[in-house]
């Protein structure tokens, strides 16, 4: 851990902005901390300067080994021909800029419990890597005791910075903070601070940008009408698209930005799915949701309006679910731990407004993901339900939700089998897995076996309830056959006597 010695940390803290004001460089001498050789981490919703410096060194560097986590920029080093200057592992989340580059399989991905990383670190498996070197975060501007805020999006920020050698820090003044709980760093722990507000964009610049950059007409009416939207919703984000994102517009659709932002309507079938899971919750539950779809629609299609005394400990928050706080349905006024509080690692999703309302709302509290995530913590909730969105499952209850129909990864799992285990651990906990019957094209997400290089997220023995707009299946403590039966009866109707047949092969005589 940082500072061991006590009284150096009180010497630092006692002076500290002249500490700050010492610490203070731009973005391009930060970067040369950077050395041959080392580990450097990325977290999820990580700075973007500082990223984009170090690339702008690639032909200075060799072997640096970059950890990232869903990223938002790419210097190069997600292209082929940086193998030699930067090796990229990604870890938990692939995200949309991520996932072309394991396609070319220049990244590789790391397996690991989003609670688990911080582990690894103390315990130095593997001497000539877990250690991290330099972790690069973004931060608010200190307040007058000298702590900055994570922000919005602490995720495992806070674990990183007490572990890393050498800590950079992004100060971005339109940072909204400092949100309550664990999510402050004092000036005395950051090493050195690049100041980089993530200037905020107007409607004007986002129409004027467009017209200069997207060639068709029809296309640009589309990309001006979901850039809008997204920077209504959450426009820390769209800032960073529309700096780094303006040469992709006639490559990528409107509609695949749309669901990378979570901006997209809910399926025709979310209704119906909310229906089977509102059969599962009882109120004074303990409540976690998963970001993928259908999941993240729940509290939009009014799952939870009519719930009473229900509580949150969830790695991020989701559309509606503030508004349901501020109504009292989640007044967490029957969990065991953190009563009376929502808590979460991170708020993204629930959108710009509802981030201000949070920031200093004694209903919300925020802590990294060593400790959210720790299923052995998850499981100390009674009645804590996990609802997560999973891509496939075969009839032994074998669930992925990283790939689909072969080894192609989507994403990474991010916290589900965290959350997972820890509300099948739960005394009255449920793990529930939600899933459309059909994939695009088609074809069913139940099927007789995970097809070739599949991953699986979920063990067969961990499997609980899954969810489809056919039906519940109730997995826990049943064989094979009766698994592969109750999976049947949730499979989408054009698929269910082609998997009798199979059941009938692999489970009866």
């Amino acid at each position: 851990m940082r500072f061991s010695h006590i009284t150096e940390y009180r010497e630092y803290r006692k002076d500290w902005k002249e500490d700050y004001k010492r610490k203070l460089v731009s973005a391009d001498d930060a970067a040369k901390v950077v050395k041959s050789g080392d580990r450097v981490v990325l977290p999820f919703a990580h700075p973007t300067q500082v990223p984009l410096a170090l690339g702008k060194r690639k032909d200075e560097l060799e072997n640096v080994y970059l950890e990232i986590n869903a990223p938002s920029v790419d210097p190069g080093w997600l292209q082929v021909g940086w193998e030699q200057n930067f090796t990229v592992g990604a870890i938990h989340f692939l995200g949309a800029m991520g996932r072309p580059s394991h396609d070319a399989r220049v990244c590789s991905f790391i397996p690991c419990l989003m609670s688990m990383r911080p582990k690894l670190c103390d315990e130095d498996r593997r001497r000539d890597r877990y250690p991290v070197d330099v972790f690069m975060t973004n931060v608010s501007p200190p307040d007058k005791e000298g702590f900055c805020s994570f922000g919005p999006h602490l995720w495992n920020k806070k674990s990183y910075t007490n572990r890393a050698k050498t800590v950079i820090a992004e100060v971005d003044e339109n940072m909204p903070g400092p949100y309550r709980g664990n999510n402050m760093v004092h000036v005395s722990e950051i090493d050195y601070f690049v100041e980089a507000p993530t200037a905020r964009v107007t409607d004007d610049m986002i129409r004027e940008m467009i017209r200069t950059t997207v060639e068709d007409p029809k296309l640009q009416e589309e990309w001006i009408e979901t850039l809008i939207k997204a920077n209504k919703h959450e426009p820390e984000y769209t800032a960073r698209g529309y700096y780094l994102m303006g040469p992709l517009m006639n490559l990528l659709s409107p509609g695949f930005f749309t669901g990378v932002m979570g901006l997209d309507d809910p399926y025709p079938e979310a209704d119906d799915m909310a229906g089977y899971v509102k059969e599962l919750i009882k109120d004074g539950d303990t409540i976690e949701i998963g970001a993928g779809r259908p999941t993240t629609w729940l509290p939009r299609v009014g799952l939870f309006d009519n719930f009473a005394d229900l509580g949150i400990h969830s790695e991020m928050s989701a559309w509606r679910q503030p508004e349901l706080i501020r109504g009292g349905v989640f007044n967490g006024k029957k969990k065991t731990l953190h009563p009376g509080k929502a808590v979460y690692t991170a708020l993204d999703g629930g959108g710009w407004q509802e981030y201000l309302w949070m920031v200093d709302n004694p209903l919300i509290e925020m802590y990294d993901c060593e400790y959210i995530h720790n299923p052995t913590v998850i499981a100390q909730n009674d009645n804590m339900v996990s609802i997560n969105s999973i891509l496939q499952i075969d009839l032994t209850g074998q669930i992925t939700c990283e790939t689909q129909f072969g080894p192609r990864m989507i994403n990474g799992p991010g916290g589900q089998l965290d959350f997972h285990l820890g509300a099948f651990m739960s005394r009255g906990g449920r793990a529930i897995s939600m899933l459309r019957s059909l994939a695009f094209g088609g074809s069913s997400t139940v099927v007789s076996h995970l097809a070739e290089g599949s991953l699986v997220t979920i063990p067969r023995q961990f499997a609980d309830y899954v969810v489809t707009e056919w039906g519940i299946a109730s997995l826990a403590g049943k064989s094979h056959r009766e698994r592969a039966n109750e999976l049947i009866a949730i499979a989408h109707p054009d698929h269910r006597a082609e998997l009798r047949k199979a059941a009938q092969k692999q489970f009866y005589p």
